[in-house]
């Protein structure tokens, strides 16, 4: 929850004050829930790739709006290396390391 001291903030603003988005974030289905005068709510999905955002009527938020930005599962298991790829490497290494050792000596 940020606090916004403008009377204006656009998606943009929003999400670089919350941090921006990182290679997690899908740019392309970006929900905005916004409450209507009737008390109901309406969601939008935006896509911040497109030029023509700063035509929607969501390019400027408005009190209790909610940015949520779906999580790229794909990236986020791609970009890091998990535990069992690295036990896997380092006992490669190792097997290389002994199998050129004994080749040296046996030589």
């Amino acid at each position: 929850m940020f606090t916004v001291n403008n009377e204006k903030i656009n998606i943009f603003e929003a999400l670089a004050q919350a941090g921006d988005l990182t290679i997690y974030g899908v740019r392309d289905r970006v929900k905005l829930i916004r409450e209507n005068a009737d008390g109901k709510k309406h969601i939008y999905t935006m896509n911040l790739n497109d030029a023509n955002i700063i035509n929607s009527p969501c390019y400027y938020l408005q009190q209790n709006d909610i940015v949520y930005v779906e999580p790229n599962k794909v990236k986020a298991r791609n970009s890091s290396v998990g535990q069992t790829t690295s036990l896997w490497l380092t006992s490669t290494s190792i097997l290389v390391s002994v199998t050129s050792l004994l080749f040296n000596i046996l030589k």
